[in-house]
């Protein structure tokens, strides 16, 4: 089943936008980064689908230690992000449809 991704998500009172930027691999050798204080969420545009995916869960999950002041180290974020992500795509069958995102 296709999910349109939003190109805003809400996590508790605070919303974030969802961007790609095509710069941020070779910039920050990165696929995912959250700015706190832009309120954005930067995926990077060449990723395959698949690490887009992870990246977005990944930052999302950020966001949530963030607002709901959780303790995780980056590897356990990488681990939920990963069984997230199986439970969404591989057990649910979800497709994320990535064409609202600039």
């Amino acid at each position: 089943m296709k999910v349109r991704l939003p190109n805003k998500v809400k996590i508790g009172t605070h919303t974030f936008k969802i961007r790609f930027d095509p710069h941020l691999f070779s910039d920050e050798n990165k696929y995912g980064q959250i700015n706190y204080r832009t309120q954005e969420i930067n995926i990077w545009s060449n990723a395959p689908i698949s690490t887009k995916n992870e990246a977005l869960l990944h930052e999302i999950i950020h966001l949530s230690q963030h607002v709901y002041r959780v303790e995780l180290s980056d590897q356990d974020i990488d681990r939920v992000a990963e069984t997230i992500g199986e439970f969404l795509f591989n057990c649910l069958g979800l497709e994320f449809v990535w064409d609202d995102i600039e």
